[in-house]
């Protein structure tokens, strides 16, 4: 067993024991929720596996990949922070209309 499977199984007992201690702990959603952490921790760890080959092997190729990763991470954040303005945004803000293209002295009158 590797060292980063080691640590992922040793984090995700630390997890379990968490929702051991927390009353309830997820909740109905807990056998959910552990399905979802155990897919994400073997999804992880054969990403590290297959990008560690391809880092290696094609070096020039995981430098493209990893540059458009993190421009689709930027893309992601930026939409989500929008998001998150609107929704915390005091209820339906008053619109002010600018017409740029008309007469100066219409914009208050």
């Amino acid at each position: 067993m590797s060292t980063e499977q080691q640590e992922q199984d040793r984090q995700e007992q630390d997890r379990q024991e968490q929702g051991r201690e927390r009353p309830g702990g997820a909740g109905e959603f807990a056998p959910l929720v552990e399905e979802v952490r155990k897919f994400a921790t073997a999804l992880g760890g054969k990403a590290v596996e297959v990008g560690g080959r391809l880092r290696e092997s094609n070096p020039e190729v995981y430098g493209h990949l990893a540059a458009a990763g993190g421009e689709l991470l930027a893309a992601y954040r930026a939409a989500v922070a929008g998001h998150e303005r609107r929704w915390s945004a005091p209820q339906h803000a008053e619109a002010e209309r600018v017409d740029l293209d008309g007469p100066a002295e219409a914009s208050d009158k």
